[in-house]
């Protein structure tokens, strides 16, 4: 029905985070569907209005701009309503037509914007899938082999204290001989403490800033010798190992690296589009005071 295709429509992202979804790493059978078509030349139509043709292709644009719980599904479970969709839009829209709503102003300019917007993600769309080889893909996934950094972990626990204070506390007891262990039981005010502080194994990303510069930089076998601040409070921590994770090989990480490429293509059009044009923008403020001048 006419409502869900607006609901569906309201719902969606913005334009350029449909393209995402359409040139990203997920790969849906309605979009393999689709290529087929493409390169068969073919127009299949799946009904009429009134003897004009509904297209298969159309059905199908309309399944890559549904949001993504819907695309991770099969294309059986809404084809019936994205044809209902078409077809209660088509019918609107020639009802408005002869309404003369065409012409309106307001309905011009949304058309335009309308307009340029297919234009806008059809373009960038297929400037994308072309960059998305798989010499790209494979060249990604050598880059990313070879940047062991990125897969570096840690093995570590700490000892987690409400003061500065304590924390050199902690670190003083350390020099002396402390056993780490047996100070985490007794100091640390973390949920690790009662198990000598021990947090396991992490890799980058996984903890807040500024411990896991501290963790990453310490040597194995050391402790930090200045109390480490995060918003949890004073961290001393102790690193008890230090390793690279396994990499997922070539297939296991496809998906992820096309849509990698994918985000950074698209990045880098935009961006070269933007630096050829002269673009002058007015502050929100100014702008807003404009829209609070004119209602007055």
């Amino acid at each position: 029905m006419i409502a869900s295709f607006y609901c569906f429509e309201s719902s969606l992202k913005p334009p350029f985070g449909r393209i995402m979804r359409r040139v990203g790493c997920g790969v849906l059978a309605a979009v393999c569907l689709a290529s087929t078509l493409a390169q068969a030349n073919d127009q299949i139509s799946v009904g009429t209005v009134n003897g004009k043709d509904i297209w298969l292709d159309d059905v199908l644009r309309a399944a890559e701009r549904l949001p993504e719980e819907f695309q991770q599904t099969p294309l059986e479970n809404y084809y019936s309503q994205l044809v209902a969709d078409i077809i209660d839009a088509q019918l609107a829209a020639t009802a408005a037509r002869n309404d003369a709503y065409d012409k309106k102003p307001e309905i011009v300019a949304a058309m335009q914007l309308a307009a340029n917007r297919v234009l806008a993600e059809s373009w960038l769309a297929e400037k994308v899938r072309g960059e998305i080889t798989e010499t790209a893909i494979q060249n990604a996934y050598d880059k990313f082999i070879a940047d062991t950094a990125s897969r570096e972990q840690v093995t570590a626990s700490h000892i987690l204290v409400e003061t500065e204070d304590e924390a050199k506390a902690v670190i003083a007891a350390l020099q002396d001989g402390g056993d780490f262990a047996a100070l985490a039981k007794e100091k640390s005010t973390g949920p690790s403490g009662p198990n000598g502080g021990v947090l396991g194994t992490f890799g980058r990303g996984q903890m807040v800033p500024a411990f896991e510069t501290a963790a990453f930089t310490l040597a194995v076998g050391s402790f930090s010798d200045t109390p480490v601040q995060t918003q949890f409070g004073w961290h001393v921590i102790k690193v008890d190992g230090k390793d690279i994770a396994p990499a997922p090989d070539f297939e296991a990480m496809r998906a992820q690296l096309a849509n990698n490429l994918s985000t950074q293509t698209l990045g880098r059009l935009l961006e070269e589009l933007r630096a050829s044009q002269d673009i002058q923008l007015r502050s929100f403020a100014d702008v807003r005071k404009d829209a609070m001048d004119a209602t007055q």
